[in-house]
């Protein structure tokens, strides 16, 4: 007799990587890969335990390093971030249930800051790898409130994907307010992650929803970055007309964009066949997808910064600008690369990475680091990565529910 709890698992675990992580070209084929083999004041820091650390978690850091579990009991995780209020408020999205849970001074609110379900009652929760994905705050949020998110939903018409904010109001999301909707999408390579720019411009990234047709015509939003004003509007500086929300095309499904400490808008995009690539993005830029792939030598599109020959599948990112790290960190982009949906360690992804760019004779150079390194027995993968206003780092792990806090000894 079919064990259809099991089933069911399975088919969630295979949906995950093949949609929205996944290497597949569209939703129907379902393809499996082997993968190849500064100082601060005493005063100022953070307290630290008094004995050496040991939390048993498997996860391998640098030396002085260590972690611990921060908080746990969530329904697939996605993005997490602070807000820019120096409260210690951590933000944390659920993929399916369409909840945004906050934690405060450590302990997880017990109602939810905000659930899609009381706006969208028969979209959420949703199945599949479809729901919330982006999690973002407004440039001026201390004095407006307000919360960004991206998700995707089943409507009467088919699949649609919506940018829309919510005012924080203690804890609690108010006035929800949609920024833009009927947004291509599908069972996955969907709307993913959204920032904003130095310039209090909006960048929204958009997966081609399997209509691979659609990623070069400039008329519609598959396989693009889009850029926008807070209230929705189009930017009158947009590269392809004060009528068209595109900043730049080519994608297949690019999940998480940041910009560097020098402006540069940094974009990680899940490749098929393995493919997945990171790229520094400029105004009107075209990398290709589906006409080229990996690095191509045609001139008509922009080449990748790097490619990963394995399946890695990257996700969040974060530029680090705190002080509680050494100084080597500063500045430096943390990456974290969700890795095949396997149980166990996996020798390209389940980790997150030091991200270094070197501008060298004009063109820039991208080196690796690895920083930390999940070995879970079970299913494990890392997704998000974001800083807190005490300088340490904390990580969402999908499958586990949970998310850690990484911290520094210092001597």
């Amino acid at each position: 007799m079919l064990n259809y709890q099991k089933f069911t698992i399975a088919l969630i675990i295979v949906l995950v990587y093949s949609t929205i992580y996944g290497c597949s070209t569209s939703p129907d084929k379902i393809e499996i890969y082997d993968l190849h083999d500064p100082e601060t004041e005493e005063t100022d820091r953070p307290e630290e335990p008094e004995d050496e650390p040991g939390s048993g978690l498997p996860v391998v850091l640098p030396d002085n390093f260590y972690i611990e579990l921060f908080a746990d009991s969530f329904n697939q995780p996605t993005s997490i971030a602070f807000p820019p209020d120096g409260t210690n408020r951590l933000f944390v999205n659920e993929l399916n249930s369409g909840k945004i849970w906050v934690i405060e001074n450590g302990k997880k609110i017990e109602n939810p800051f905000f659930d899609l379900s009381t706006v969208f009652p028969n979209s959420f929760p949703i199945s599949g790898t479809r729901g919330l994905i982006g999690l973002e705050f407004h440039p001026d949020f201390e004095q407006n409130q307000f919360v960004y998110i991206t998700f995707s939903r089943t409507t009467g018409n088919g699949e649609s994907a919506t940018i829309a904010r919510i005012k924080d109001e203690q804890n609690r999301g108010t006035g929800f307010e949609v920024i833009l909707t009927d947004i291509p999408s599908s069972q996955g390579h969907q709307i993913q992650n959204l920032r904003f720019g130095p310039d209090e411009m909006m960048y929204v990234g958009v997966g081609d929803a399997y209509q691979l047709e659609e990623v070069q015509n400039i008329s519609s939003l598959h396989g693009k970055i889009l850029r926008l004003t807070p209230e929705g509007e189009i930017p009158s500086d947009n590269p392809f007309g004060n009528d068209n929300y595109v900043y730049a095309l080519g994608f297949r499904n690019p999940y998480d964009l940041i910009f560097t400490q020098s402006g540069k808008l940094v974009v990680n995009d899940n490749g098929d066949d393995a493919m997945d690539t990171i790229q520094i993005v400029g105004s009107g830029d075209n990398f290709g997808w589906p006409d080229v792939r990996g690095i191509h030598g045609n001139a008509t599109y922009n080449e990748p910064l790097y490619v990963w020959e394995n399946v890695v599948v990257p996700v969040g990112m974060h530029v680090y600008t705190g002080d509680h790290f050494p100084a080597q960190y500063k500045n430096k982009l943390f990456h974290v690369l969700f890795g095949k949906v396997v149980s166990g360690p996996n020798q390209s992804g389940k980790r997150v990475q030091v991200v270094d760019f070197d501008e060298i004779s004009g063109k820039v150079e991208i080196n690796f680091e690895e920083f930390a390194i999940f070995e879970f027995e079970g299913m494990s993968n890392p997704i998000d990565v974001t800083e807190g206003p005490d300088g340490m780092l904390y990580v969402s792990d999908f499958f586990r529910g949970e998310v850690y806090r990484i911290m520094y000894r210092h001597d």
